[in-house]
């Protein structure tokens, strides 16, 4: 009897936790594009399969340019607040000169700055972020996105 009890408060239970509603991630707010007076250009992590099948559109023409596939920026901020990154944004842009860029990357907005092809030149900017109040910024080392940059 006592297992007959059991079986039937626990079997609901088991029944509701396996449900099958995932958590859909699929929208991408940067694609909304409300934010006019930003400056700020953003920039979204792509998938291993659309940056596979983007390598089937190659140009014919060769442009010689100097390129590395990876350059080092300093994170200024992270939040998963839309309206506290355009302000960082707005801020860091009048504490910097250099390029300014928001990277969205579920559920987070990235708050980054320059564009340094060595560490020491990006560890330079941190020390400048750091005395701008920035005090938890960070160099990282992320790709280079040269065809959305130029």
């Amino acid at each position: 009897m006592k297992l007959l009890v059991y079986i039937s408060l626990l079997l609901p239970i088991v029944l509701w936790s396996q449900s099958s509603n995932k958590l859909d991630e699929s929208f991408d707010p940067t694609t909304l594009n409300d934010w006019p007076e930003s400056k700020a250009r953003i920039e979204q992590i792509k998938s291993l399969t659309e940056y596979f099948s983007g390598l089937d559109e190659v140009s014919d023409s060769i442009e010689i340019i100097e390129y590395s596939d990876h350059v080092f920026r300093v994170q200024l901020a992270s939040t998963r607040d839309y309206d506290q990154a355009i302000a960082l944004e707005e801020r860091a842009s009048h504490s910097f000169d250099d390029d300014i860029l928001i990277q969205f990357d579920s559920p987070y907005y990235k708050i980054r700055v320059g564009k340094m092809s060595s560490r020491e030149e990006a560890q330079q900017l941190q020390q400048i972020a750091i005395k701008n109040g920035y005090r938890r910024a960070w160099v990282i080392r992320t790709e280079n996105a040269l065809a959305k940059e130029n």
